[in-house]
């Protein structure tokens, strides 16, 4: 049986479509739960989604060093849900703003690193058991799951808030989070047993930030923020771009952006597949063209069926950018899966905090059509940072 389709390798597609349900489920209802459940302005909404970004970047940075030196994953993914359990309960019975803020920020925050260490230990998977020429395409399928759980996710949370309340929602992503936890005991065997070679875990983050490749993963960080940064920046942009400038119906974002995802899973497959040929800097880089692509398109575009025809380019950038950035990532920090996912995963982060950033810069001083023009710019330093890292040092170490 193909290492792609062994019972643990699917074990772990399915807790990576698990985890991101829950996520898919918690993240875009958050907004309406504080400014409808709870009453509060946008501004006060806006504090809880920064302080989780940074407390996620913190958390997974911590937690990521330090969880390369574990001998097994497993009982810290544990321990995560077990802290997301706690956040939903909090979630579920109190409306009280700072209660619920303070819930959002320390514990939701540190229970998401749940995430990005289901993908470590994805990743440790791949180095261990998975045949080199198969690496990439084995990260593409699993952030195909991810892919996959926000198409489905988002619909099924407002679903829920609608027809039986906050309550329901909350305590529905807390029974996820048992299922994750116990699933991740059952389906996830220990890995130690596979290891042809010691953990390089003497050897600190910083040192590893300053070595040999040092230089190539500080470019390929910024670059890879800068482009999720775009892309927050286009999803928030482009439903008020298209029905305040365009006066166009609400009814088309949906089907825009469903159009884009449903193309984002193919393109990230076959990224996977050509990444066992190509190397995957090289195939990032082209997702920077398609960026380009993109924005000056959507800048311009006047027309319903121009945009449907962008959504080519959007599955072609983020579909690269998701099934690819983490390989990229992997490959400059052989033998630290965990840093490997915290800082692919922080890259997602700081992201976010570049967008609001974005959007709240350019768009309260010169309207929310001249976010794409930014999103232009930003694209193509990223792009320039994607060809400065040196191809040779890039190469896959496996």
């Amino acid at each position: 049986m193909s290492s792609l389709w062994r019972p643990r390798a699917l074990g772990i597609y399915f807790l990576s479509f698990a985890t991101g349900v829950i996520g898919a489920l918690l993240l875009p209802t958050l907004s309406i739960f504080f400014a409808d459940e709870i009453g509060v302005s946008p501004f006060w909404v806006g504090i809880p989604y920064a302080g989780i970004a940074l407390g996620s970047i913190i958390y997974n940075q911590l937690l990521g060093d330090w969880s390369d030196r574990l001998h097994d994953r497993r009982s810290l993914v544990v321990g995560l849900c077990l802290v997301g359990l706690l956040a939903c309960a909090i979630f579920a019975w109190s409306r009280d703003y700072w209660v619920t803020c303070l819930c959002a920020v320390g514990l939701l925050s540190l229970a998401m690193v749940s995430f990005s260490q289901v993908l470590a230990y994805s990743l440790e998977y791949a180095e261990t058991v998975i045949p080199a020429e198969r690496v990439a395409l084995f990260n593409a399928l699993v952030r195909a799951q991810i892919a996959f759980a926000w198409v489905a996710g988002p619909p099924a949370g407002f679903l829920l808030v609608s027809y039986f309340g906050f309550e329901t929602l909350y305590w529905s992503a807390a029974g996820l989070f048992v299922v994750v936890a116990l699933l991740t005991v059952s389906l996830l065997p220990a890995l130690h047993e596979h290891h042809q070679k010691p953990k390089p875990a003497s050897a600190s983050f910083w040192q590893l930030m300053g070595g040999v490749n040092g230089r190539n993963l500080w470019l390929c960080l910024l670059a890879l923020s800068l482009m999720w940064g775009v892309n927050n920046a286009y999803l928030i942009s482009l439903p008020l771009h298209i029905t305040r400038n365009l006066e166009l119906s609400t009814g088309w974002v949906g089907w825009i952006m469903g159009t884009a995802a449903g193309l984002e899973v193919p393109v990230m497959l076959l990224a996977g597949v050509l990444a066992s040929r190509i190397n995957p800097i090289t195939i990032v880089r082209s997702s920077g063209v398609a960026g380009l692509i993109l924005y000056a398109g959507i800048y311009w575009a006047d027309a319903l069926w121009q945009l449907f025809a962008l959504q080519l380019a959007n599955a072609v950038f983020v579909g690269i950018l998701a099934g690819l950035g983490v390989s990229v990532v992997q490959q400059m920090l052989p033998g630290r899966a965990g840093s490997a996912s915290a800082l692919y995963t922080n890259t997602t982060h700081v992201g976010t905090l570049i967008s609001s950033a974005l959007v709240s810069g350019v768009a309260e001083a010169f309207g929310y059509h001249n976010v794409f023009a930014a999103n232009m710019l930003l694209v193509l330093l990223a792009t320039i940072l994607f060809f400065l890292v040196r191809d040779r040092e890039a190469s896959p170490p496996y």
